[in-house]
C-alpha cells in the first residue's frame, strides 16, 4: 500500500465534531449534491466544484475520518449507506484532486491507488467495492480476494452482499448509474429505486421484436453477484417497467439473444 495516495491527510478542522462524524460528512455531501450534482442526468460539475467553498469544506472534513470508529456503524443499513456514499465521494474527490480531464482511465490504478484513511485502516474505491460491499469477492478478472484473513478491514465486510449496489456506485464515467446520496433509514427503498432507474435507463435495451437484450457490461462483470445469468434475467424482470419488454423477459428472456453494450468511460460531466 506504499504507493497509495491518501486524499484525507490534511489537518483536522478546529470545528471537528465530538461525535457522529458520518452525519457531519453527510451534511457536506448534501451541500455538494445540491450545488454540483445533476441527479436526473447523472452528471457532476467538477470544474465549478473545484473552485467552491463547499468542496474546500468537504475536503477539510474528510480528515475527520482518520479518527472515525467504524464499529459505530451498528447495523447492515448503516454500513451499506456509509460505504456507498464514501465510495462515490472518494471517486469524485479523486477526479478533482488528480485533475482528470476526460476519463479516470488517464490515471493509472485510479481505483486502487486513491484512498481515504478511516481509523487506522485505508480504503481505496476497489477496497470498498470488492472488499466491503461485495463481501470480499475477487474483482472481475482478478486472481485474489481483496482482504486476507489477517487484514483488519475484513471485520467490516458486508456479507451477504446486495447486488443492487452495482446500480449505486458511481465511477465518474458516463455509463455509470446516476449519483445519489443514501441514508440508513431508506436504504432498501433507495436501492430498489436505483435498480429500477438503471434498468429502465439507456444502459439496458430490451428489444422484443428482435428477441435481443442489449445490456450494460456491469451485468457481465458481476454476473455471479446476481446469481448467474438466470439471476440477471430475474433482476431485469423484477425491475423492468410493465409493458411489452417485461412480458418478453418473462416469456423468452433466458432464450433471447444477448449483446453487451460498450462501457463509456468518458467523465460524467
Amino acid at each position: 500500500m506504499a504507493d497509495r495516495t491518501i486524499l484525507n491527510s490534511g489537518p483536522v478542522p478546529d470545528t471537528a465534531p465530538k461525535s457522529d462524524v458520518a452525519a457531519h460528512l453527510r451534511n457536506d455531501i448534501n451541500r455538494l449534491k445540491a450545488e454540483f450534482y445533476d441527479l436526473e442526468r447523472g452528471k457532476v460539475d467538477y470544474a465549478a466544484m473545484r473552485e467552491s467553498e463547499a468542496y474546500r469544506q468537504y475536503v477539510a472534513d474528510t480528515a475527520l475520518l482518520r479518527d472515525y470508529d467504524l464499529n459505530l456503524l451498528r447495523n447492515r443499513e448503516e454500513r451499506l449507506a456509509f460505504w456507498i456514499n464514501i465510495y462515490n465521494t472518494l471517486v469524485i474527490h479523486g477526479v478533482v484532486e488528480m485533475q482528470v480531464r476526460d476519463s479516470v482511465k488517464e490515471i493509472h490504478g485510479f481505483f486502487s491507488r486513491l484512498c481515504y484513511r478511516i481509523g487506522e485502516l485505508s480504503f481505496s474505491p476497489d477496497d470498498i467495492e470488492h472488499g466491503i460491499l461485495r463481501g470480499n469477492h475477487r474483482p472481475p478478472h482478478g486472481l485474489f480476494h481483496p482482504f486476507s484473513s489477517s487484514d483488519g478491514r475484513i471485520d467490516h465486510i458486508i456479507d451477504p452482499p446486495d447486488p443492487r449496489i452495482h446500480f449505486t456506485l458511481v465511477c465518474a464515467s458516463s455509463s455509470c448509474p446516476p449519483i445519489n446520496f443514501y441514508t440508513p433509514e431508506r436504504i432498501d427503498a433507495q436501492l430498489d429505486v436505483a435498480a429500477a432507474g438503471f434498468i429502465n435507463g439507456p444502459e439496458v435495451e430490451i428489444r422484443p421484436r428482435e428477441r435481443l437484450l442489449l445490456l450494460s457490461p456491469i451485468f457481465k462483470w458481476y454476473q455471479s453477484d446476481f446469481g448467474g445469468y438466470d439471476g440477471v434475467v430475474d433482476t431485469l424482470i423484477h425491475y423492468t417497467d410493465h409493458g411489452e419488454a417485461k412480458d418478453f423477459l418473462i416469456e423468452q428472456g433466458l432464450a433471447a439473444d444477448l449483446e453487451w453494450k460498450e462501457y463509456d468511460w468518458r467523465l460524467n460531466r
